[in-house]
């Protein structure tokens, strides 16, 4: 099996073409791993969730890491690793703009992750 550095393009599509990916976050030295849907867009990664704890945690670290996967076949894959730091785009002025292009990027997917009223991001199962 023969393993090859990805180049900057090579990461951008990968990112382009994925809309499923884990995110990884940490506080107090705990780390904690959940699936997210993600988007990419303009040079930004943009995820959609309800409040529960990665975003509690998030706020009070915001260094966060994102992995995504593409899988075709056992020996035809990608993997990537992305390090970063977590934005809210809060409900103001500010961050309207933002807030308009991420909702349409999601309305382009498939919410594979919502709130169902069960209280927060905690469990999720697919």
């Amino acid at each position: 099996m023969l393993i090859e550095r990805m180049s900057d393009r090579d990461c951008r599509e990968l990112l382009a073409r994925t809309n499923i990916a884990r995110l990884a976050c940490s506080f107090n030295n705990q780390p904690y791993v959940v699936p997210i849907q993600m988007d990419y867009y303009d040079g930004y990664i943009y995820g959609f969730s309800t409040i529960g704890q990665k975003i509690e945690w998030m706020r009070a670290n915001p260094l966060v890491c994102l992995e995504v996967d593409d899988l075709t076949t056992r020996r035809d894959w990608e993997s990537l690793v992305v390090f970063g730091e977590y934005e809210e785009l809060t409900d103001t002025p500010e961050h309207a703009h933002a807030r308009s292009d991420a909702e349409s990027l999601f309305q382009r997917h498939l919410m594979l992750f919502r709130d169902d009223g069960g209280g927060g991001d905690d469990d999720h199962r697919g």
